[in-house]
């Protein structure tokens, strides 16, 4: 086989090597960043891509198309079904609300993109490309970006609750959230105190729970001094294990707040942070640009509220990092765009 061709044949190789290099390099040197939930992602999206390549006038064709596309397909439609059904459960147990909405509405986005882009590799449309074209194509692989970085932050939040990490913490950081009529701690809440409690319970190093979150407009008392009141009448915690950090409004505040206090005690400083399972990544990501050294712990989450909270959650990380983010985006679009309509 001639050189050329066999690059040409092997061309989706190189991208699916070096986005594997750049994975292991990455996981070795932090395995609880996000970029590796990104990276592979790309290596599983370049192999397939390679894979396909590979296949063309094999015995083998028919079956590994087949195998792939019906892949994409199945998530094509499945996604977008199974956040509608989510969207009914959230109405059904939480009630009608625009954060129960939150999964329909993201399904239809993914739909009508998903749409567009089919539209456009189905229909016989002028060679040359028109703003109609260009629009299609845009719109198609705006929502693949969109939906590729959220399976790739699902990915992540989910499979770093099973990441080994350390039992012999100094001070245990609970991230709050609104309290129920102003001063009872809420089942969301009470599922993040038992966790802290738990790793609280197992550490081999005496240590302090330091509570986090201030008072809202609608509360009578401070998310802190309800988390500690909880800690103590559930689980029996001595008072004097319990810091109050009663200033914070947001997550960062939580972490900052948190942090200035570890450092003014001093001392050894081995941190947990614990919060729902769907916020570990980003209090890990603020964490980080705090070089606040510590482990993000998940506790449990009802199934039916993960697909909406991590649409929340996503939007949030969207909104920290909008620069690279549509920076990448319109990168992206626009290649993708080109390259499509060169082919068609």
């Amino acid at each position: 086989m001639p050189l050329y061709d066999l690059i040409v044949e092997n061309i989706w190789f190189f991208p699916f090597l070096i986005s594997l290099v750049l994975l292991i390099v990455s996981v070795v040197k932090e395995p609880r960043r996000f970029r590796n939930a990104l990276l592979l992602m790309l290596s599983i999206l370049c192999f397939a891509l390679w894979i396909l390549l590979l296949s063309r006038n094999t015995e083998y064709e028919t079956l590994i198309a087949l195998t792939i596309s019906g892949s994409v397909l199945f998530l094509v439609l499945i996604v977008p079904l199974l956040l509608i059904y989510d969207s009914f459960l959230m109405i059904k147990r939480e009630g009608f609300s625009l954060s129960s909405l939150l999964a329909a509405m993201f399904a239809i986005f993914i739909f009508l993109g998903e749409s567009a882009l089919f539209f456009y590799l189905t229909t016989d449309l002028p060679a040359h490309l028109t703003w109609a074209s260009i629009l299609l194509l845009l719109t198609g692989y705006t929502v693949f970006y969109i939906s590729f970085v959220f399976l790739a932050f699902m990915f992540y939040s989910t499979g770093i609750r099973f990441l080994p990490r350390r039992v012999d913490f100094d001070y245990i950081v609970v991230l709050g959230c609104g309290l129920l009529n102003g001063d009872q701690v809420s089942r969301l809440l009470g599922d993040r105190l038992d966790k802290a409690y738990k790793v609280f319970d197992r550490s081999m190093s005496a240590c302090k729970i330091i509570t986090s979150g201030g008072q809202g407009p609608d509360e009578t008392i401070s998310e802190a001094e309800a988390m500690k009141q909880y800690l103590v009448e559930k689980h029996g915690v001595s008072p004097k294990d319990i810091i109050l950090e009663d200033k914070s409004v947001n997550t960062m505040e939580n972490l900052k707040n948190s942090q200035a206090i570890i450092q003014k005690r001093g001392g050894r400083q081995f941190t947990a942070i614990v919060s729902s399972g769907y916020h570990i990544m980003r209090a890990n990501i603020y964490a980080q640009r705090l070089n606040f050294p510590a482990v993000g712990i998940g506790a449990h989450t009802a199934l039916y509220y993960w697909p909406s909270a991590m649409i929340r959650e996503y939007a949030a990380l969207v909104k920290y990092y909008w620069r690279p983010y549509f920076l990448t985006l319109i990168i992206i679009g626009v290649i993708l765009t080109y390259i499509t309509a060169a082919v068609h």
